[in-house]
């Protein structure tokens, strides 16, 4: 009945993929022909995940380092690929769980150039960690796309994964708040690490689908260094940008 029901979808509604809109084999579950996948550039440009200024390798500059506690961010791809931000949304929003897979293969290529350049990360010394959403979000989409991306890196690339964080009560998705400030405050306060020792004196590669002002990725940090984390860096897909605010300086 299972197959029926696959086949008789695909009959009715054939999966193209996102990229170039050809056909795609019943053995490709995800939505994006491999073509596609392999012809998505990996970013080399480095931003402070809060200002957006040029910085050295993605370390959080010295004006934004002060208030927040993310020690870099690295951004596989850029938002402004029509095919990552489709990847993105129809992931998140139709629920296609097998493009989260396809991000997780993306980004372990591009932190395995990260290694080769001479990013400094010891196999037994890092461990990764998804973002966590809230139980009534993960219930809503079945999955936490964060945990798998997370979960594929680690396997790639032969790196602990550890789901030890948290959230302490729901929030408003970040998607759903236009003004830079709310989401900031929308993500304050609202993460915690629930195994201390798996996390004390390592460096954490912080996983999530994408960011966008940083703060949610902040709080994590801010968790994470609670419990005695040595270094936390962000690893997102893609980074969207909102237009910045000088205000948030005064």
């Amino acid at each position: 009945m299972h197959t029926f029901k696959n086949w008789l979808l695909d009959l009715l509604f054939p999966r193209l993929c996102l990229g170039c809109e050809i056909l795609l084999s019943d053995s490709n579950e995800s939505r994006v022909c491999s073509a596609c996948l392999t012809g998505i550039k990996v970013k080399n440009d480095f931003a402070c995940a809060f200002c957006n200024s040029p910085v050295a390798n993605g370390t959080t500059c010295p004006f934004c380092r002060a208030s927040h506690f993310l020690d870099r961010l690295f951004v596989a791809a850029s938002y402004d690929n029509p095919l990552v931000e489709k990847i993105i949304k129809t992931m998140k929003y139709r629920f296609v769980r097998p493009l989260a897979s396809n991000m997780a293969e993306l980004m372990a290529k591009y932190l395995e150039r990260r290694f080769s350049l001479g990013l400094n990360i010891g196999r037994d010394s890092t461990i990764v960690v998804p973002v966590p959403l809230h139980r009534r979000r993960l219930n809503w989409r079945g999955f936490n796309q964060a945990e798998i991306i997370g979960n594929g890196i680690g396997s790639r690339l032969g790196l602990n994964f550890q789901n030890v964080l948290g959230r302490k009560r729901n929030h408003i998705p970040q998607a759903q708040i236009s003004d830079r400030r709310a989401r900031i405050a929308n993500a304050a306060g609202i993460f915690k690490c629930a195994r201390q020792e798996l996390v004390r004196g390592k460096i954490v590669i912080l996983v999530d689908d994408v960011a966008t002002t940083g703060s949610t990725l902040d709080d994590c940090a801010r968790a994470l260094k609670a419990a005695g984390a040595k270094e936390v860096i962000g690893l997102v897909f893609a980074k969207g940008t909102f237009a910045y605010d000088k205000k948030m300086l005064q």
